[in-house]
């Protein structure tokens, strides 16, 4: 009877192993997208963050060297030389070029860098 019983449990396991065999090459293709799109998801993630931490290392970059001449007025004009991408950069930057020209008593100009422009939405 143990004979018996051992076949019986062999051939289900093979008509098991089967079956599974049959999903996999029917539905496998599925698993293998996910991965392929888990993958291609996260390169592009890690490649875009990338891409703004050298943006925004060249904005720091730009900003250390203009700062770092003596005169208040190559200051200046070494902060409206540098670019900003982002609009906190830009926010950023205006207020380094505003105080830079208030120290060259162009207050006028000052002010005007720090005015909203009418795209920027005002706080409450």
């Amino acid at each position: 009877m143990s004979d018996t019983d051992s076949f019986i449990d062999e051939v289900t396991e093979e008509v098991r192993r089967d079956r599974l065999f049959v999903m996999l090459k029917r539905y496998g293709w599925i698993g293998g997208l996910a991965v392929v799109l888990i993958v291609g998801g996260a390169a592009y993630r890690e490649y875009s963050n990338a891409q703004d931490m050298a943006a925004s290392q060249a904005l720091g970059d730009g900003i250390v060297a203009a700062l770092a001449a003596d005169d208040p007025a190559a200051r200046a004009a070494g902060l409206d030389a540098v670019t900003a991408e982002t609009p906190g950069g830009a926010a950023i930057l205006a207020m380094l070029q505003a105080g830079a020209l208030s120290n060259t008593d162009q207050i006028e100009a000052a002010v005007a860098r720090l005015e909203l422009s009418p795209s920027t939405p005002s706080c409450p």
